[in-house]
């Protein structure tokens, strides 16, 4: 691109900070609520978007203990293909994938499916108690237990998770009282020493409310692919405690189990369904959930399925009454099994996934805050894509925020966007970078470079337990999340150059305005004073420039062909470098395939800085120059999908380049975004430069020994 001279530039800036647009402030006529979709398109959306209708989606839909591959699941897929056929949407399907334990889909080997009829615990000695009872409580029976019908002692082994834990103590035949993960727990008792099963008090995610709610039973899971399973049941924390106590003052316990389940073959059941596009069928916008989970699973994630069910409904209606535009590109729902369906999908419909330019995923989005804790977080993609579709998210999220916030204050209700049934409450929700944890994390998957809007709550003090109940969802904040969605998703679908243009600028003003926090990050490193701090100062500022010129360049994908939006976001990455010239000096640019790449010019150290140190400088570049190689990707899929971990199957015990990398700050998303970033034209050091600069310091070594297990197990080669 053409340099232009420096005070050009600094007044071009002036001029872009002061024209770009902000959210609910006039931008052009017609647009004061947004600079994405027109006042009359907002307002059409807040009016048909209803959050009783999604409650009422999430109260049918807890009635399903929705295990994958099971039966459950099966029924509440139906009746939400059901649903979307009465609501007029196109191609409304049920596919089923085999998943039977041993039918692979990338990286994922399925897991079988399960079944469960009865399940009852009783202690019979010196009580006669009912503990647990299938029919009442669905997660009284943890997933993959297998049938029995054992009278046993009960013995505390406390967390069970160790050797230590089992010192001293024969649990042979006996049922175990444990509190680790239950799987790591069956796997030490039962399958090592002989328990006959597991009594689990198993604590939810953690949180700042961990242990307060004594009362809630966690769903539990043992491997799906371990076809000698005993059984475990779930009990709270509460009652474990009264059997703790007992058991320690030297009370015998003797428990009756009787369960019958089975593992056996089952199928991933996938519901889709689409709005067709106007002109550009063959490009698509998708939106995503997951529809799994135990029962009751209200927040997660009966909200999440039924968000998206009520943007297929609210979209469907206000197109056919002429008060939306039909989109250009085509907007896809998919309500698949966790993941595990997610990916089923992709490697099924591999041309489908060539078509997905964008997703929205919806995965717990309708917590009442008041009751669970929940923080709606609107989430941006892995800094490995840089995309406008944050910019657009942030819009929509923005002008939710705003208008609860001015209506609780009791300023104008006009953009409160209100449900008759819910609160008046403000919407307690931010905007935040990369998380993992959901179906998001396959979407934007190195193999397929999907940018997504990722809308969570979290924390949810209910999450995975018997009390994630339609009770705490506020129809209101169902409402709020489900419009973010619907206005991301369809403004995504509808654009053209015009929407683009706009939208560049949106982009362009969250990228200045980030200009000086950068800058100061990328001087808080270098201020160490050593060589190796300059080098990571100079890696974060090019990083930076870099990644903000490809979020704007990426609008030009909703109108590839228009030369003036090439020539408008021309001059805004030049704009941006400009800003970056102005303050730290030379910057040059160059092409690499679909990349521009920003390097700094390297200053000599002055005088009195620190000399590197010799050890950080030998682990900074290994022996052999590997780090100069590049890496090349041979393997299409992610390497740890629900529960199936495809490094760890094959790389015979040797795990210690994971286990380095993932006991660091973010380590599952390092793990995550250092394959994300194979591209064939990266080094492993650029790639290293890449991750330092995006989440924080990592060493050269640790990439490389990562990237050379990748290559031992046969997931990429190294060239060079």
């Amino acid at each position: 691109m053409k340099r232009t001279a420096l005070a050009f530039i600094l007044s071009a800036l002036l001029i872009q900070s002061f024209a770009a647009p902000v959210v609910g402030q006039p931008s052009e006529a017609g647009y004061t609520k947004t600079s994405l979709l027109s006042d009359k398109e907002i307002t059409a959306l807040a009016a048909e978007i209803n959050g009783v209708i999604a409650k009422d989606t999430i109260t049918e839909l807890a009635r399903y203990h929705r295990v994958q591959a099971s039966s459950g699941f099966s029924q509440a897929a139906q009746f939400v293909a059901s649903k979307a056929k009465d609501y007029g949407l196109d191609q409304v399907q049920i596919e089923r994938f085999p998943a039977d334990g041993h039918k692979t889909y990338y990286t994922l080997k399925s897991t079988p499916g399960w079944e469960a009829e009865r399940a009852e615990l009783w202690e019979v000695e010196p009580r006669k108690t009912r503990i647990a009872d299938w029919e009442e409580m669905r997660v009284a029976l943890a997933d993959y237990s297998q049938s029995a019908d054992i009278t046993a002692a009960l013995v505390d082994v406390g967390a069970g998770v160790s050797a230590k834990d089992y010192e001293g103590k024969d649990v042979k035949g006996r049922i175990v009282l444990a509190g680790g993960g239950v799987a790591a727990v069956h796997k030490l008792a039962c399958d090592d020493r002989g328990a006959a099963g597991v009594l689990s008090y198993q604590q939810n995610q953690v949180t700042g409310w961990s242990g307060d709610y004594v009362d809630n039973v966690r769903w539990g899971h043992l491997s799906p692919y371990n076809a000698d399973n005993k059984f475990a049941f779930m009990i709270s924390l509460r009652r474990a405690r009264e059997y703790q106590a007992r058991l320690a003052s030297g009370e015998q316990i003797t428990l009756h189990a009787i369960v019958k389940a089975e593992i056996k073959p089952g199928s991933y059941d996938v519901v889709s369904a689409v709005i067709p596009g106007s002109d550009l069928a063959g490009e698509e916008i998708v939106f995503s959930c997951h529809l799994c989970h135990q029962k009751p699973g209200a927040n997660d994630n009966a909200s999440g399925a039924a968000a998206i069910l009520e943007v297929a409904r609210a979209l469907t209606t206000l197109i056919r009454r002429g008060e939306l535009e039909r989109p250009h590109r085509t907007i896809r729902f998919i309500w698949p099994p966790e993941i595990n369906g997610t990916l089923a999908y992709f490697a099924e419909h591999p041309e489908i996934v060539k078509r997905m330019k964008a997703a929205v995923h919806c995965d717990m989005v309708g917590g009442n805050y008041a009751i669970t804790k929940s923080v709606l977080h609107v989430t941006h993609t892995p800094a490995s894509i840089p995309s406008c579709v944050n910019a657009v998210a942030d819009s929509f999220a923005e002008y939710a925020i705003s208008g609860a916030l001015k209506a609780a204050s009791g300023a104008s209700p006009e953009d409160a966007l209100v449900s008759p049934e819910g609160s008046k409450d403000s919407l307690v929700a931010d905007i935040t970078p990369f998380e993992m944890g959901s179906d998001h994390d396959i979407y934007q998957e190195g193999s397929f470079r999907i940018p997504t809007i990722y809308l969570r709550d979290w924390p949810d003090v209910f999450i995975h337990t018997n009390n994630d109940t339609p009770a705490n969802i506020d129809s209101t904040k169902m409402k709020r999340s489900t419009f973010i969605a619907a206005a991301s998703g369809y403004f995504l679908a509808r654009a053209g150059s015009r929407e683009a243009a706009r939208l560049a600028d949106e982009v362009f003003g969250q990228a200045l305005a980030r200009v000086p926090r950068e800058k100061e990050k990328a001087r808080a490193v270098e201020a160490a004073g050593t060589q190796e701090a300059a080098d990571q100062a100079r890696s974060i500022i090019a990083h930076s420039v870099e990644s903000e010129a490809e979020a704007i360049s990426s609008v030009l994908q909703f109108a590839p062909n228009d030369k003036n939006l090439q020539t408008k976001v021309e001059g805004l990455v030049d704009q941006l470098s400009g800003a970056w010239l102005l303050m730290t000096g030379k910057l040059t640019e160059q092409r690499k395939g679909n990349r521009i790449v920003f390097t700094l010019e390297q200053k000599e150290p002055s005088k009195d800085s620190k000399p590197r140190n010799p050890k950080d400088a030998a682990r900074a570049r290994p022996a052999g120059a590997d780090f100069k190689r590049v890496p090349v990707r041979k393997v299409t899929g992610p390497m740890n999908v629900y529960y199936y971990d495809y490094v760890a199957e094959r790389a015979n015990g040797d795990l210690r380049a994971v286990e380095r990398i993932a006991s660091m700050p973010r380590g599952e998303i390092l793990l995550y975004e250092i394959l994300n970033l194979v591209d064939g034209q990266r080094s492993v050091q650029a790639i290293r430069d890449f991750i330092t600069a995006a989440y924080g310091p990592i060493a050269v070594e640790d990439v490389t020994e990562y990237l050379k297990l990748l290559e031992k197990i046969g997931v990429v080669r190294m060239e060079g």
